[in-house]
């Protein structure tokens, strides 16, 4: 039977210790091997050689756990951290690994040798609730997810379990991928399981989405059309006293509409002596408009500004490439197509592109055009933080070279920033740095760098 020990005292230089019963004495085990290998100086611990390398799995475990993050520098609690996280991705997808096994074992004895049923065994999820202290429904969701991540889903499983996609993203791609075809699955997985575990579960769903409807626009169609007659309103109380109230299932379009709409209203308010926040006041304006209370902002009536990407070849029909709709993401070329022919009501931007890339536009005046804040959320679509989705037409236009030291207010000197994320740049020691290629690199405090990539993947 393996001993996690053989490691230490295989590694061991010297004298073998003998003494190593327990989880504590691993640990001291591990510390002692560390001081004789340098990788502790003083009251600092090291990081030995390789560290970030190490694949998930007992040495990999024994290390960190000789690790007190107290005693490393900032730069090595972040490589500390992603060491865990990747540890935990391991285990948890050993975990469903498990579960899997668990659909396939039949009623047996303790003592017997090791039984396989060919199909799955009726009422599985119910050992894995009572062993887990599980409801019926995450019983049954976590079996049916260990499933799928042990059958057509087997290569999302490999890359979880080597410890580079947490739970979440897991979910995720379970979620839009476990009830396609398999070759559909394989098709989507070839474009982006590589990159899934740079992309935050956002980026990952709406890339999801896009590549789905891709490789299976008919399918995704349907799937719309089945949705959208699911569509529903659904009230209900919290516990502090509150409400709520959700719409499910709506048409893309006009849910980017009406949030758009409702955004407008509640920025024309925040002004003056307003007491409440903007988000506050977007929940006010919305409650006030179904409620058919009169609109209280002086502005007319009239849908908001939104945002539309789409391809001259979707846009003339002669492609089925999915659209983008700012602040919501991909839908399907249909919905694209009659968002530009409806014109609804309000200010729709189009954005047509072709072979990716829009027509380009710049000026040298100090503040940004309406034009050329429009290109400029062309290019980038969001903020040009790493993993943060703000819409761009919501974004600030920073200057790369401030206008205070002669940058010109010129598309290639602007890019988006949220809000936040503008106060980051020019208030912390977070430097930022576009690439040649028109990717973002940012350096943070602790010396990490981070890239964000140009526009939505393809």
């Amino acid at each position: 039977m393996f001993d996690p020990r053989d490691i230490v005292i295989g590694l061991w230089p010297g004298e073998k210790p003998e003494d190593l019963q327990t989880e504590d004495d691993l640990a001291f085990g591990v510390t002692q091997l560390a001081l004789a290998d340098g990788w502790v100086d003083d009251e600092r611990q090291l990081l030995p050689d390789g560290f970030d390398d190490l694949v998930p799995g007992p040495f990999l475990a024994l290390i960190v756990s000789s690790l007190d993050p107290r005693r490393l520098n900032g730069h090595d609690v972040v490589r500390l951290m992603k060491a865990r996280a990747r540890l935990s991705s391991h285990h948890e997808a050993g975990k469903y690994a498990a579960i899997a096994e668990i659909a396939y074992a039949p009623p047996s004895d303790p003592e017997s040798g090791v039984l396989r049923s060919s199909e799955e065994v009726e009422y599985a999820a119910v050992e894995v609730a009572a062993a887990l202290s599980l409801t019926k429904w995450s019983s049954e969701d976590q079996l049916s997810r260990a499933v799928s991540l042990t059958s057509r889903l087997h290569r999302v499983h490999q890359v979880f379990s080597a410890g580079m996609l947490d739970l979440p993203k897991v979910r995720v791609l379970d979620n839009a991928l476990g009830h396609l075809p398999e070759e559909t699955v394989d098709v989507v997985l070839d474009r982006c399981l590589d990159e899934s575990p740079d992309l935050t579960t956002g980026q990952l769903r709406a890339r999801l989405s896009k590549l789905v409807m891709i490789a299976d626009p008919d399918g995704a169609k349907s799937s719309y059309e089945e949705g959208l007659a699911e569509r529903h309103l659904a009230a209900g109380s919290n516990p502090d006293h509150t409400a709520n109230l959700s719409i499910y299932s709506g048409a893309p379009d006009r849910v980017a509409a009406a949030r758009s709409f409702i955004e407008e209203r509640a920025r024309a308010l925040k002004s003056g002596d307003e007491e409440r926040t903007l988000e506050q006041l977007r929940v006010d304006v919305a409650l006030d408009l179904l409620a058919g209370i009169c609109d209280h902002t002086g502005h007319s009536r009239g849908g908001g500004r939104t945002n539309v990407t789409i391809s001259a070849e979707t846009l003339m029909g002669l492609s089925q490439e999915p659209a983008e709709l700012d602040g919501f993401g991909p839908v399907i070329a249909e919905i694209g197509r009659k968002t530009v022919k409806e014109n609804i009501d309000g200010e729709w931007i189009f954005t047509v592109t072709d072979q990716g890339r829009p027509v380009a536009t710049g000026t040298l005046s100090r503040r940004p055009t309406a034009s050329q804040t429009r290109q400029v959320a062309a290019n980038y679509t969001t903020c040009v933080m790493v993993n943060c989705r703000f819409p761009a037409f919501d974004c600030d236009l920073d200057h790369r070279l401030p206008a205070s030291e002669g940058g010109p207010t010129h598309n290639d000197n602007l890019e988006p920033l949220c809000r936040h994320h503008h106060m980051t740049r020019h208030h912390t020691r977070w430097r930022l740095e576009r690439l040649d290629n028109g990717d973002h690199k940012w350096t943070s405090p602790l010396g990490h760098v981070y890239v964000k990539r140009r526009g939505p993947p393809d």
